[in-house]
């Protein structure tokens, strides 16, 4: 008999299979996605698609706290410590998606002088190879 598992971290789990076994991955789903770094969730469009879920949901999120806040039900306080944090959260996976996006563009922007150096010696080199094989 399976003993029964807590919800929420249920809802954060990766969805992920072993193929050999069938057995669910144990790990932790990046934050907006359904997988982990492990089973895709590092991929620069998986990445995209959980800032733009995170977005979605602090807007519907933000439009709840109005309707409470309108309603008298939660104080004013309360709503924006948690409207802050959700943006927060949004806006710092938001840039990291960015800055990754940006990385894959130019590959060399973190690489030091010697290590751009040596890139473009690298570079050369296989041009130089390329065209004297033709």
């Amino acid at each position: 008999m399976t003993t029964p598992r807590d919800p929420k971290k249920m809802m954060h789990q990766c969805t992920a299979h072993a193929k050999g076994t069938g057995l669910r991955c144990k790990n932790n789903a990046i934050t907006g996605s359904n997988v982990c770094r492990n089973h895709g969730g590092s991929a620069p469009q998986v990445k995209r698609k959980a800032a733009e879920r995170l977005k979605e949901a602090r807007d519907l999120a933000l439009q709840k706290f109005v309707d409470y806040l309108t309603a008298g039900t939660v104080d004013a306080k309360t709503t924006l410590d948690a409207s802050v944090k959700l943006t927060e959260l949004t806006e710092t996976l938001e840039g990291r998606v960015a800055r990754r996006e940006e990385q894959l563009q130019n590959p060399y922007a973190n690489l030091s002088d010697d290590e751009l150096e040596r890139a473009i010696v690298r570079e050369a080199e296989s041009i130089t190879r390329g065209t004297q094989e033709a």
